[in-house]
């Protein structure tokens, strides 16, 4: 435990990281694959050439998020235990979510095809996106207790840009405006998670910079 307090912030950025390049990397390998139209998942499914490449990598990943959760309440518990805890535990509820089950169960490559490996992939990542985005807020009132200027202006239009994207991606699948069909799902879905991932990027950095300072 003391070995993640010490470096998991390192092994956070290493999974942002991952995760940032994984679909530019595994694209080389899946033809016509689009950036811009084309979900992240579609690498994991059933009949994608790069799925078992896929399957380790989110696991890899997953993994990463959760070890860096000590490192995480460390840094703030002195801030307040409480909500370090539970920013700890938003951050680890990612890995698992939204990395280890999404890669451990695939979706199945006919978005019509509801099973149970199917729900369970995409209820797992929704609920993923979702904590790192409660996480943000948890991250900013944090901040405002260290009376940190900078991070109290920066993530709220971090959360606000995470919102849009975040319903532009889920827009197709939410039952009352599931008729307005939106193109380009997968340049939201990428918007979306890089807007999620950035105050976690910051607050590793600034904690590293701090503590080698």
């Amino acid at each position: 435990m003391k070995l993640l307090k010490e470096y998991g912030f390192y092994l956070l950025l290493l999974a942002i990281v991952s995760e940032i390049a994984l679909p530019f990397i595994l694209a080389k390998y899946y033809p016509n694959y689009s950036q811009i139209n084309d979900l992240i998942s579609t690498f994991g499914e059933t009949d994608s050439p790069t799925k078992w490449a896929f399957k380790i990598w989110e696991i890899i990943n997953g993994t990463l998020f959760v070890l860096s959760g000590p490192a995480i309440f460390q840094r703030f518990k002195e801030t307040n235990s409480q909500l370090a805890f539970v920013l700890s535990l938003m951050v680890i509820l990612f890995g698992i979510g939204d990395c280890i089950i999404t890669g451990i169960f695939d979706r199945a490559a006919n978005s019509s095809e509801v099973d149970f490996t199917s729900l369970l992939h995409n209820y797992a990542s929704g609920a993923g996106f979702v904590a790192l985005l409660v996480g943000t807020l948890l991250l900013f009132l944090l901040y405002q207790k260290e009376k940190n200027s900078v991070m109290i202006i920066l993530l709220p239009l971090i959360f606000i840009a995470a919102l849009i994207f975040m319903f532009l991606f889920a827009m197709p699948k939410i039952p009352i405006i599931s008729q307005f069909q939106v193109s380009h799902r997968g340049l939201w879905q990428r918007l979306n998670l890089w807007f999620l991932y950035l105050p976690y990027f910051i607050a590793a950095l600034q904690s590293l910079f701090t503590k080698s300072a």
